[in-house]
């Protein structure tokens, strides 16, 4: 399982385009509405970095407040989730929404960073500190965000694919309450023998609620000693009947570790703001209306 998480993470690496050297007098494509902000942190004892990306529409509106998505792996998937946002946003399907991804430094090794900070129990020393990162988004980083920008206190959502899923899923159990909403993308759900099973299991023991919005997916054709682990926790938790817990499980036809990612996103993404769904048209459905079609 660990082999196989490092070659996961291998076959993903790139880096934020913003951040690569550029010769002088070229033009490049820019992520508009971003910023990277750097923190030194107090839970983690070490560098870390926040890269923020705001709705179109946030300066022109002074007034409004919005909900944030806390997603991991931000050195690769910011590009992606930049784009579906836009597209949900033109569906009409998400309210608007702060995007706050977590990443490292230029020049870290993402595997080894995100495999300290996303494993819950720890198998070597470079592993399961997801304590202490859990407590640095929510003792650091939420508190900065909600002081620098018009973010909303109460409707926090968590996102990550693979170990960023394992980690998902285990704050909803580490910090109850603190995120409305959990994205869970084929989540490494068979760490260390099984070691979220054993957080859900002592959490039932002594709770009968688990109050969130949870999207837990994976694809149909991922290798089967990971996604086995995943199928038999999405059983495991529907069984439970947790109340508040709002569960949608989801099997993506056809795909494989990394390109989950897509599909997740949409409909993780539209699940856990399902009840803030903007009244009214698509932007597909406005325009072809105005033409009279």
């Amino acid at each position: 399982m660990k082999k196989l998480l490092a070659v996961c993470a291998v076959a993903l690496t790139m880096s934020i385009p913003a951040r690569a050297q550029q010769p002088a007098g070229e033009r490049h494509f820019v992520l508009e509405n971003t910023q990277i902000i750097p923190v030194q942190s107090q839970s983690t004892g070490r560098k870390h970095e926040l890269v923020v990306v705001l709705p179109s529409g946030y300066a022109a509106h002074p007034e409004k407040r919005y909900p944030v998505l806390y997603f991991l792996d931000a050195y690769w998937d910011t590009p992606l989730l930049t784009a579906t946002y836009g597209n949900l946003i033109y569906d009409n399907q998400v309210p608007e929404f702060i995007m706050v991804g977590l990443s490292y430094p230029a020049g870290s090794n993402y595997d080894v960073e995100r495999r300290r900070d996303y494993t819950i129990t720890a198998t070597d020393a470079d592993s399961g500190k997801a304590d202490a990162f859990l407590g640095f988004i929510t003792k650091e980083v939420a508190p900065l965000i909600e002081s620098r920008f018009r973010a909303e206190k109460t409707d926090r959502v968590i996102s990550g694919s693979s170990l960023g899923g394992l980690f998902a899923i285990a704050a909803a159990y580490k910090a109850p309450g603190f995120f409305a909403g959990h994205i869970a993308i084929s989540p490494a759900a068979g760490w260390d023998h099984g070691a979220l099973f054993k957080v859900d299991a002592a959490h039932a023991r002594d709770h009968k609620a688990l109050a969130a919005r949870m999207f837990v997916s994976h694809g149909s054709i991922e290798y089967p000693a990971f996604q086995q682990p995943i199928v038999a926790f999405q059983k495991q938790l529907a069984g439970r009947h947790y109340q508040g817990l709002a569960l949608q499980t989801w099997t993506m036809e056809g795909l494989d570790h990394t390109g989950v990612k897509g599909d997740g996103y949409v409909r993780g993404l539209m699940w856990v703001w399902q009840p803030k769904k903007p009244a009214g048209p698509s932007g597909l459905t406005k325009a072809m209306q105005q033409q009279g079609e």
